[in-house]
């Protein structure tokens, strides 16, 4: 609707401008635009916003042109060819040994796979172990006892906590009311 409205606005202003053009005057809101004058618009907005596409003897014209170039020559050197400047998108391609923070980073990440991929197996066996100790009908047998270890830790093993001043006396007010 937006497309329309503008291209229809578009159209009426040139055709307008192409009236007082032919008038020799400016023109006012009294003068009717004839179907010449709007065709005349048309003509020129359509000049201006849409451009059409080469023919295909002009289109071969320019290939020929281009093509009659030739390639520049390989040279016969060992290693990496890289294309000259003006054939580059960007200036930040590298060439040699890859910098050591990406060595690093690599290493990182080969080393948080083996991880994954052992607790992965560790836990895939402590499944298995679970699931051949449980029995699988309630009518095989009841459920082993389970026991847990409790460990105890000596006052020397726990650290000290920080004093946290103010905002300890702060939350003990809240306690104190109840």
């Amino acid at each position: 609707m937006e497309f329309a409205h503008r291209a229809t606005s578009e159209v009426l202003v040139e055709a307008a401008a192409a009236r007082s053009h032919a008038l020799g005057r400016p023109a006012s809101a009294r003068d009717v635009l004839t179907v010449d004058d709007v065709k005349v618009g048309v003509k020129a907005v359509l000049m201006r916003s849409f451009i059409d596409p080469p023919s295909a003897a002009m289109a071969r014209g320019l290939a020929s042109r281009v093509n009659a170039k030739p390639l520049p020559k390989v040279s016969n050197r060992p290693g990496i060819h890289v294309p000259t400047e003006m054939n580059l998108l960007a200036d930040n391609w590298d060439i040699g040994p890859p910098h050591e923070r990406d060595v690093k980073r690599a290493l990182e990440l080969e080393r948080e796979a083996e991880a994954m991929a052992a607790a992965s197996a560790a836990a895939a066996a402590a499944r298995a172990a679970i699931a051949a100790s449980e029995p699988t009908n309630v009518a095989d047998g009841a459920r082993a006892d389970v026991a847990f270890e409790v460990k105890t830790a000596k006052a020397t093993d726990v650290e000290e906590r920080e004093d946290l001043g103010d905002f300890a006396e702060f939350m003990d007010v809240d306690d104190d009311d109840e």
